[in-house]
């Protein structure tokens, strides 16, 4: 294996992209993009090496749906 096959594995298990977000949320991408800027949602994080791609941290998209996130932080 890799360094560039283990370093995209922790990506992959660590982010979630907008497809899945969309899918685990049940809501549109306006909806989520809106509710970010009013910080009811966890936002977008870039990732560097790839221009333009952003992920969410799969543990906040996991306690937002479960009622558990907090802009502040912790739980």
């Amino acid at each position: 294996m890799t360094l560039t096959a283990v370093v995209k594995d922790d990506l992959l298990n660590y982010y979630v992209f907008w497809k899945d977000v969309i899918a685990l949320t049940g809501s549109s991408e306006m909806t989520i993009r809106r509710a970010i800027e009013r910080g009811d949602f966890p936002p977008q994080v870039k990732l560097f090496g790839r221009k333009g791609r952003v992920g969410f941290r799969r543990a906040d998209i996991y306690l937002w749906c479960e009622g558990r996130w907090s802009s502040e932080g912790g739980m």
